[in-house]
């Protein structure tokens, strides 16, 4: 904010918000680096995704082979309702939640 905070309620106006907003400049850079920060990367591995084996044992196997089965219903159920949705929501959607966070 490039304005104090108003000393009483009730009495600001239109153009002290106005001012009080960021520049076209400040507001152009934030949105490039949320934009920057937003995307995927080409090598990105998402939910349910292990490229290295670190278990070895039966159970663990089958848990992952399971839970990778449960992602699949999901995507494809959200896939389903998406196909009647005027605007389609895939934000949540297992095949597009990265497995962990990168910066």
């Amino acid at each position: 904010m490039r304005c104090p905070p108003p000393t009483e309620k009730g009495t600001v106006t239109i153009e002290q918000i106005v001012e009080s907003l960021p520049d076209r400049g400040r507001s152009c850079w934030h949105l490039g680096a949320v934009w920057a920060l937003s995307q995927f990367q080409d090598s990105e591995l998402f939910l349910g995704m292990y490229p290295d084996e670190h278990f070895v044992e039966k159970p663990v196997k089958e848990a992952m082979v399971k839970f990778r089965k449960n992602l699949d219903e999901i995507v494809n159920a959200i896939a389903e309702r998406n196909k009647q949705k005027k605007l389609p929501y895939y934000y949540l959607s297992p095949d597009r939640i990265p497995n962990s966070v990168a910066v």
